[in-house]
């Protein structure tokens, strides 16, 4: 009877941020909507297809969505888009029959299980109360937008949570899958082999044996493998991917970091209102999570999670064309768990209020169209 009631409960506390998490997303989508004050008299629902449908990378994944993967022609530099996504939309999309609401179905299904096993992290981490502080600003993390519209961040974001999840509750099997899924949907899922493999470490530590169940995180290079043999397969080059970042229309070269903040800077002071949406957005979070995850050091967040966070950061910012930094430093896990533990209640109600504010001001960017990418 006690088993039945703790699934219960779990399942019920599922359920409530399930929900709660979605709401957030479509309630920051809506208000910045009331606020631009369209007048078409479409609906909200009808607005938000007709405009979204044609956004930026949500274009492109539902190319891939339609027609797959191409060696050649207008579509062969679609191959820089990592696959799971547009497969999972291709295989929902012949379901019900518009790639573009499988997309977003995909994303709100993924976010709403996110929040969920984002509580679950935080609260082996830092405690219930706490974990729910650290919820409330990746709910509202400026760019956060992107959970819920045609794009991988959902999907990303969920697989992480329950890759580091699963690590820390040493289901190596399911963190292994996870991770693995992971790394299959976003370059920054091989970041996750370095928490996986410190905490196995310190597991077989612990054990004073090995335990064979370790060898599941080997799963998650795997992701990223099935990605390269799709390049190769597809257009016979293991990295073709890299030729098509470096040229048109992408100019995505791999560079040191310290150049392309370099870059950033010049870009910021050259253009002041692109510098608000992009440039000096991604300088300023770069260093933001570089003191959080200092600060996390001496707060005595777990290792694992600092190192991934340095992890995330790291490949985040190797992109020569930083257009997309901002979207991309929103999921590194470890500076929402950070920002739980700031002891201050004033300092934190203030970042938290500044954060809600910037969602809706860069969610009335994304309606207007403006370079948020």
């Amino acid at each position: 009877m006690g088993y039945r009631e703790d699934i219960k409960r779990e399942w019920l506390l599922f359920g409530k941020i399930f929900l709660f998490t979605v709401a957030i997303h479509w309630i920051v989508m809506y208000l910045s909507y009331t606020l631009l004050g369209i007048s078409d008299n479409v609906g909200f629902f009808t607005a938000f297809y007709d405009k979204y449908i044609e956004m930026g990378d949500t274009v492109h994944y539902l190319k891939i969505a339609e027609n797959w993967y191409t060696a050649s022609g207008e579509m062969a530099n679609a191959i820089v888009f990592y696959p799971l996504y547009p497969f999972l939309m291709r295989a929902l999309g012949f379901v019900i029959g518009d790639y573009f609401i499988a997309g977003v179905l995909i994303s709100n299904v993924c976010t709403g299980v996110a929040g969920y096993y984002f509580y679950k992290l935080a609260e082996i981490e830092i405690g219930k109360s706490k974990a729910i502080d650290g919820l409330l600003i990746w709910l509202f993390f400026p760019f956060a937008s992107f959970y819920i519209i045609v794009y991988t961040e959902g999907l990303s974001m969920m697989l992480v949570l329950m890759c580091l999840y699963y690590i820390k509750k040493e289901k190596w099997g399911v963190a292994g899958l996870a991770g693995m899924l992971a790394a299959l949907s976003k370059s920054q899922g091989i970041a996750l082999m370095v928490p996986a493999v410190y905490e196995a470490a310190l597991y077989i530590v612990k054990k004073k044996r090995f335990n064979p169940r370790v060898m599941f995180i080997g799963l998650i290079p795997a992701g990223t493998f099935v990605y390269l043999l799709i390049n190769k397969v597809v257009q016979g080059d293991w990295f073709a991917f890299i030729g098509h970042q470096e040229a048109e229309p992408w100019y995505n070269k791999a560079k040191w970091i310290s150049e392309n903040i370099s870059t950033q800077y010049g870009m910021a002071k050259d253009h002041f209102e692109l510098s608000i949406l992009i440039y000096w957005v991604q300088i300023v979070l770069y260093f933001v999570v570089i003191i959080a995850l200092f600060y996390g050091l001496r707060k005595k967040i777990s290792a694992s999670l600092i190192a991934f966070g340095g992890a995330h950061l790291f490949i985040s910012y190797l992109h020569g064309w930083l257009i997309s930094g901002p979207r991309y430093v929103m999921g590194c896990v470890t500076m929402y768990i950070v920002f739980a533990v700031i002891p201050n209640k004033f300092v934190k109600s203030a970042i938290l209020l500044a954060c809600a504010a910037l969602a809706l001001f860069y969610t009335l960017g994304l309606w207007q169209g403006q370079a948020i990418m």
